[in-house]
């Protein structure tokens, strides 16, 4: 993991955190219509430090989750459990994404067809990825 910096496409919303190298891409039909056409790409982040926090907009996409977006440029920022601390940030916000590679693919079911695999990236569907999501939820109770 290495210190990186970042900022959405307007710039009133910096960061910088401590990115993993690895790319997780979400191909949910929530990430598709949020990101507008691709899969959400997400590097997991710690110890973010986030500027412009006055301009993010948030949205209960669901029961559990929240999207962030700029709100004066509409960039995606991240998804997080809601709640909870953002652990992901959107991988085309650094300024530096070299050494970046997709390494997993969740709600591969919902993949568009014009989008192959990644190679060697593990693979999983809405089914198993529900299942890990509750399994979370129960052992947060």
């Amino acid at each position: 993991m290495a210190r990186k910096t970042g900022q959405c496409l307007c710039g009133a919303v910096t960061f910088t955190a401590v990115v993993g190298d690895a790319i997780q891409a979400c191909h949910c039909v929530q990430c598709q219509r949020w990101t507008g056409g691709g899969p959400y790409f997400a590097v997991e982040v710690e110890a973010l430090e986030l500027s412009g926090g006055d301009v993010l907009r948030e949205y209960h996409a669901s029961t559990w989750g929240e999207r962030v977006v700029c709100g004066t440029c509409g960039s995606t920022v991240y998804w997080k459990m809601q709640g909870k601390a953002p652990r992901t940030i959107a991988a085309g916000l650094l300024d530096d994404q070299s050494g970046l590679r997709v390494t997993e693919e969740i709600f591969v079911d919902y993949r568009p067809g014009w989008l192959p695999p990644f190679e060697g990236a593990a693979q999983s569907t809405e089914a198993q990825e529900m299942a890990k999501l509750e399994e979370f939820l129960a052992g947060q109770t």
